[in-house]
């Protein structure tokens, strides 16, 4: 679920706030799993979610990945925002199809981010995106809930 070396204190309430995101419950989403780094967001396409051919609309497939990337760049506690976000459709999808979005960080410095994303039907590959997350000074549940040793390395 969460990196082992945050504290369970910290861990439980990253959890619950990244699991209350208004817009994944507005979704029909969910949070599948989360790491420092790392997230994955499933939800199955809805009608909806579609267009007026009936494929699942960009938009879905873009929130999809911008809500994984959210969760994975603010998983080391410090407040990350998407500053860009790109993204490659491969294949369509239509409703009743299930799609996970999978976040992975490339690159972490003090003060950026960088992640590749992929949108998957099963086996079949729908989108790829690359985001560039900005990481500000501020960290969720306050400065003071994290080490000064975590705080330098995260």
């Amino acid at each position: 679920m969460a990196d082992q070396n945050l504290s369970a204190g910290a861990t439980t309430a990253l959890d619950d706030m990244f699991r209350s995101d208004p817009l994944l419950g507005s979704l029909g989403a969910s949070l599948v799993s989360w790491s420092s780094g790392a997230a994955t967001v499933e939800c199955e396409i809805a009608e909806q979610h579609t267009n007026f051919i009936g494929g699942a609309h960009g938009g879905i497939l873009f929130s999809l990945g911008d809500m994984a990337m959210s969760f994975a760049s603010n998983s080391h506690g410090r407040i990350a925002v998407a500053v860009q976000l790109d993204v490659t459709y491969h294949r369509g999808a239509r409703a009743g199809d299930c799609l996970r979005a999978v976040a992975t960080e490339r690159t972490r410095s003090r003060r950026f981010g960088s992640y590749e994303l992929e949108l998957r039907c099963g086996d079949v590959h729908v989108a790829s995106m690359h985001g560039i997350t900005y990481r500000t000074d501020d960290w969720h549940l306050g400065e003071d809930e994290w080490t000064a040793e975590w705080r330098t390395t995260h």
